[in-house]
């Protein structure tokens, strides 16, 4: 009896339907960001998992609680490229190999969002999770990560003028105490801190190559000299040869298909010298291997996402930079602590 009455009071309190619910991407609906802080990739399919078997159910780019709280808001939904990318881009450290890597994602209160995403992850897992060898020193080196990226779609909030909360989130703001801290923590996971205001979803493959300061510095030179003369000529593969690195990382994918991976080591091959091992350059100078995987890059991947406060539910402006100061100021601790 005691524990019917439990339930039908926190129904109550809460008020949304199945309707309001779901696990998939929904644009506007909210999240709480605390619930899964230092591991959003086990709910958000972003990096490449460690597992060897193949999954034999359909990959979702997004699989986290949220909530629809907004009754109206206008969005902006984008067709993405039909031919891959490719983008080379130079890290100086390994902290900064995971800021370029989640250079597309967006946390409204916290600038290092990738803590979210892996903060609770130790290193190795990191690593491994990047195709490399563990390193108890990382960032004695320098990175080059090479990405070739396939969007689907990219789906935005135009505008938030004719917006209103959800009437069973408007009742619960309405008995809310916003200088009451823990009063608003309640509020943060009954309906989250942050809503999907944008996401753009497509697969993308990816690989790291570890250099010798360098070699690094070469390569920088090189890329540099390049774009300042608008020079056509390609001799960056020598830039990526055995003398200048200390590793190869294997060949991943975001969405973890291991069809896909398994397809790149074995017909990405790169033969320098003596050595042969699967690079992600060969598809620059192969255009039949990278029309092949464009065909292989489907949308199983989150390639982006920004999320911000829950600020505008709030009419009253005072209400609403109360909650945004509390969220904002626990997510800089959990970052810190992350």
């Amino acid at each position: 009896m005691l524990l019917l009455v439990f339930v039908v009071l926190v129904k109550s309190c809460l008020c949304y339907s199945d309707d309001d619910l779901g696990y998939g991407l929904s644009i506007g609906n909210s999240i709480d960001v605390f619930a899964n802080y230092g591991d959003l990739s086990q709910v958000t399919q972003v990096v490449s998992s460690d597992y060897e078997d193949e999954v034999s159910e359909p990959i979702e780019p997004f699989r986290e609680k949220n909530i629809r709280v907004f009754d109206s808001i206008v969005v902006r939904e984008t067709s993405g490229d039909k031919q891959v990318d490719m983008n080379i881009q130079l890290c100086e450290t390994f902290e900064d190999l995971l800021k370029t890597y989640f250079q597309n994602f967006h946390i409204e209160g916290t600038d290092i969002a990738w803590k979210a995403f892996l903060g609770d992850w130790v290193p190795d897992e990191i690593l491994r999770s990047f195709g490399m060898d563990y390193d108890s020193t990382p960032d004695n080196c320098c990175f080059v990560l090479v990405k070739i990226s396939k969007t689907h779609k990219s789906v935005e909030i135009e505008s938030l003028k004719k917006m209103k909360a959800k009437v069973y989130v408007q009742r619960a703001i309405d008995r809310l105490n916003v200088t009451d801290s823990t009063a608003v923590r309640r509020f943060m996971k009954s309906y989250g801190t942050h809503y999907i205001d944008s996401y753009v979803t497509g697969n993308f493959i990816y690989q790291v190559f570890k250099y010798k300061r360098s070699g690094y510095n070469l390569l920088r030179s090189y890329i540099k000299l390049r774009e300042r003369r608008r020079s056509n000529s390609d001799n960056i593969r020598f830039y990526f040869s055995s003398y200048f690195l200390k590793q190869v990382g294997d060949i991943r994918i975001a969405s973890g298909n291991k069809s896909v991976e398994n397809w790149a080591r074995d017909n990405l091959k790169d033969s320098q010298y003596l050595f042969s091992r699967p690079s992600l350059l060969r598809l620059h100078y192969n255009p039949v291997l990278a029309v092949k995987l464009n065909h292989m890059l489907d949308n199983e991947a989150l390639l982006g996402l920004s999320l911000k406060t829950l600020k505008p539910l709030f009419k009253d402006e005072y209400m609403g930079e109360k909650f945004s100061e509390i969220v904002e100021n626990d997510l800089k601790l959990w970052e810190v602590n992350a």
